[in-house]
């Protein structure tokens, strides 16, 4: 796979990320959730989030926006947030929230498809023009 396909297949995804972020901030997309830790939420009436969770998703999506214009940046990137998913997989399932970050099944497996996905594209994607 060529480095302008990384580019390209990281700019949706740094779209999608900040999109996630900033529909996490809006009432009526956010179902609020009673609980221990206030300011958390249901999104979209499935995936647990909270300010930190919404903030992150916004910073990785900026992340991955400006990788997408930095060719030779874009797959180190992805294989830094690959890592970074990946630990967060193991991390929520020994535990269901991990430090102040909102997180349930439905992110669980949402985060296992970004770090396959950015995986792939940081490690596994050809050196192609």
């Amino acid at each position: 796979m060529s480095v302008a396909t990384v580019q390209r297949i990281s700019l949706v995804v740094g779209v999608v990320y900040l999109i996630i972020g900033i529909l996490g901030f809006l009432p009526g997309i956010t179902v609020p959730t009673p609980g221990p830790m206030p300011g958390t939420g249901l999104l979209l009436g499935i995936f647990a989030v909270n300010v930190v969770h919404n903030l992150v998703h916004v910073l990785v999506g900026a992340l991955l926006v400006w990788a997408s214009r930095a060719p030779g940046s874009v797959r180190r990137v992805n294989q830094g947030l690959a890592v970074v998913f990946a630990l967060l997989v193991l991390v929520s399932f020994a535990a269901p929230v991990a430090e102040g970050v909102a997180i349930n099944v439905p992110d669980t497996l949402l985060h296992l498809a970004t770090a396959l996905l950015t995986g792939y594209l940081g490690f596994l994607s050809g050196r192609g023009g």
